[in-house]
């Protein structure tokens, strides 16, 4: 959808909350409503009103960028108290000056408080005309268009070849930390632009734990291989997991990863949309219970994607809200076995009006080199 599209979807959240304007200032927020990627420690303030022009107040290194791509639809003005452009205007100010300004024209004013890099410097420039819609960004996020589902379908394909060309590259020499640079650079030639999150290629036992860094581990003869991956593209992010058994594994290993995957089968079969992300995370922990694996799945089941890796929704035990069609998520369900092993298999995945379609599916879920 065009920006125009976006930016009224600000006016529907202002009409809703009887808003005389609004304010965002978190850059993934104004990422999703403008379509120019942003830098996450940027300072921004995209300000949306009926009586003018959406504005965007950028620092003077930004100006030319965001001018270049969005300028004939809003206002692009560039804010410091040093700096100086060309060929523009630079507003003498400071952010806090910014917001006071608008806080003295104003008096209901929208904002995404949580999350935003300057949520204190809000808060005490907005003072109490300050009322928070983060929810309702949330909101509308968590419900994919056509146009991000696209984007994160081509993310997952990229991801997809990135796997299958460093399962092709195993051999008992190889390292975690060179595994990855391969899986990096096939999803760059795959037209990745950058990755969603630091690689994580792991050989046991640092597969059993669910976070770790890929270190000079050598594979060897028998392993375990986690490839737990994400890559975005248009700005929008992908994250599967893969085990591969490597070499005459144990029977217990095997076990667990045919109980990792009958939880995935379990929760795409029996999901249905409306249904809570709790009930949804139910669902995979009661099949990991049938094993005994249960006690050592020690995560939510999956979590939200789009322009971050980790959004709302979230499939978590104590998660109510409802997962409806249009959201993208990950099904991710894991097995830890302290100091041994771990196993985690992870799949993207949009809810239809039909129940549950897996994004990722032209990558087995089962893997042998």
């Amino acid at each position: 959808m065009g920006l125009k599209y976006r930016l009224n979807k600000l006016m529907e959240i202002m009409d809703k909350k009887g808003l005389d304007t609004i304010l965002i200032t978190r850059p993934d927020n104004i990422q999703y409503y403008l379509g120019i990627k942003t830098i996450a420690d940027s300072i921004l303030i995209l300000h949306v009103s009926k009586k003018e022009n959406p504005i965007v107040y950028v620092p003077v290194l930004e100006y030319y960028r965001f001018r270049d791509i969005i300028g004939k639809y809003v206002d692009v003005k560039a804010f410091s108290k040093t700096m100086k452009l060309v060929d523009g205007v630079v507003i003498e100010k400071k952010v806090d000056e910014i917001l006071s300004e608008k806080a003295s024209k104003y008096n209901k004013i929208g904002t995404d408080l949580r999350g935003s890099p300057i949520a204190i410097t809000v808060k005490e420039a907005l003072k109490e005309k300050a009322i928070d819609i983060t929810e309702d960004i949330i909101e509308q996020r968590s419900i994919k268009e056509d146009d991000e589902i696209k984007s994160i379908q081509k993310a997952v394909d990229a991801t997809v070849k990135g796997i299958k060309t460093a399962i092709d590259s195993l051999h008992k020499d190889i390292t975690e930390a060179s595994l990855a640079g391969i899986f990096e650079y096939r999803v760059r030639i795959e037209g990745s632009e950058e990755q969603a999150f630091p690689p994580l290629v792991l050989f046991k036992p640092g597969n059993s734990y669910p976070h770790n860094l890929p270190s000079t581990k050598k594979l060897g003869n028998k392993n375990l291989v986690l490839i737990d991956v994400g890559v975005k593209i248009n700005g929008y992010c992908s994250d599967l997991t893969r085990t591969i058994p490597w070499g005459n594994i144990k029977r217990e290993e095997y076990k667990v990863i045919e109980a990792v995957n009958e939880a995935i089968e379990n929760v795409v079969d029996k999901s249905e949309p409306y249904m809570t992300g709790g009930e949804i995370d139910r669902i995979a922990r009661e099949t990991l219970a049938r094993y005994g694996y249960d006690k050592y799945f020690i995560h939510g089941l999956g979590h939200g994607l789009g322009i971050n890796v980790h959004e709302p929704p979230y499939l978590t035990i104590k998660y109510e809200k409802k997962i409806v069609p249009g959201m993208v998520f990950t099904i991710e369900p894991g097995v830890y076995i302290p100091g041994k092993f771990g196993v985690r298999i992870e799949e993207d995945a949009l809810m239809t009006k039909k129940g549950i379609k897996i994004l990722s599916s032209k990558l087995p879920r089962i893997l042998y080199p």
